[in-house]
């Protein structure tokens, strides 16, 4: 059991020299810190642009749908036909 314990205590090491690399955090909150305010815009024109964008065509979407669920049931069938 000495053996498997010292087994695991020097491995330890190893395994955390071995994950991932520690973004340098305390760089990026300063530089955020320092950077300045976006610049404020009003709502309205933002909006008026999303009322004129066209509707989207739900038939295509439909269709496109329609297709993966028979592509989805067609593969399920040949995974139920597969011997185990």
């Amino acid at each position: 059991m000495g053996r498997l314990a010292a087994i695991a205590i020097l491995s330890a090491p190893l395994l955390a020299a071995c994950g991932p690399d520690v973004p340098a955090l305390d760089q990026r909150i300063a530089a955020a810190a320092d950077a300045p305010f976006p610049e404020l815009v009003p709502l309205g024109p933002l909006l008026a642009g999303i009322d004129a964008a066209p509707p989207r065509q739900a038939a295509p979407e439909g269709q496109s749908l329609e297709a993966r669920t028979e592509n989805l049931r067609r593969r399920a069938a040949a995974l139920r036909a597969m011997p185990l």
